[in-house]
């Protein structure tokens, strides 16, 4: 399965449900089939609640040919019928995850340390994080940690990609893609009027 050029990451408890769905709507549209992937967070959503979003979101990927990944509930991952799923630096293995969603699956994974990248083993991608401005009191890394870390996984050549996520907007998300770096974010997506700019620093839009 082709990896995505952008990933959305919900945040529902910070914009609200009806606000998630309707700015999706927008930039699923508006980006090239296949090139986005929304990823279901909002851990503290009780399990029926997250269900019920995961089968929303399933539809409105599906609808615009876009894909979805669930945050670290292979369960709720299976069950919705996702085409991936996001684990923590503390959740199981990718090789305990892929020997339970099989290899049609997109295994993608947490990184806050550039000298950790070496655990996710068997992921297809890393999201490492906070990139561009810090988050959770963790300092932002930083381009140099990034294109460290670009660097390392080309020389593991274990052909995993590489995720920015943390105060990435449309100027981080140029360097990123010159830099070879796919691109991840929350507020970019959710905090914009038009995703347009974004969509077009990741050349994405249609």
């Amino acid at each position: 399965m082709r990896l995505p050029a952008l990933i959305v990451i919900t945040d529902v408890s910070r914009y609200g449900r009806a606000h998630t769905l309707a700015k999706l709507v927008v930039l699923l549209s508006a980006a090239v089939p296949g090139s986005v992937m929304v990823q279901l967070r909002d851990r503290s959503l009780p399990a029926g609640e997250r269900l019920a979003l995961g089968r929303d979101l399933r539809k409105l990927t599906r609808a615009h040919g876009q894909l979805l990944c669930i945050n670290d509930r292979l369960d709720l991952a299976l069950v919705v019928g996702s085409d991936g799923v996001h684990l923590g630096e503390h959740s199981v293995t990718p090789a305990d995850a892929r020997a339970l969603v099989g290899s049609g699956f997109l295994i993608t994974r947490a990184c806050h340390d550039p000298a950790r990248l070496t655990q996710s083993s068997g992921a297809n991608a890393c999201l490492l994080s906070p990139v561009f401005s810090p988050r959770k009191g963790n300092p932002a890394l930083g381009f140099r940690a990034l294109e460290r870390a670009r660097q390392r996984l080309l020389r593991n050549e274990a052909g995993q990609a590489l995720y920015a996520l943390g105060g990435v907007d449309a100027e981080a998300a140029r360097r990123c893609v010159r830099l070879g770096v796919g691109v991840a974010v929350v507020g970019a997506a959710f905090d914009t009027v038009d995703p347009s700019e974004l969509l077009d620093a990741v050349g994405i839009a249609c």
